[in-house]
């Protein structure tokens, strides 16, 4: 695994072996009470790249990819 440090406002890019570009941006780290960090994200990729959060079923995002797709048809 290879662990990259961002501050907000920085991304880093990810290139597909089809030359397809994925960027992720850290667009805000904030502290919720006296609790750990979180990060918000920003991500710009091609439409046929399915993102995900881990913690959700693979069953419910592929429901929603389905019917995304029926929408844009």
């Amino acid at each position: 695994m290879l662990v990259i440090s961002r501050k907000p406002g920085e991304a880093l890019v990810l290139t597909c072996p089809s030359g397809e570009r994925i960027e992720v941006l850290v667009t805000d780290i904030r502290r919720v009470g006296t609790g750990r960090p979180y990060v918000k994200l920003g991500i710009e990729a091609p439409r046929a790249v399915l993102i995900r959060r881990d913690e959700l079923p693979e069953v419910i995002t592929e429901g929603h990819l389905n019917a995304a797709n029926r929408d844009h048809e």
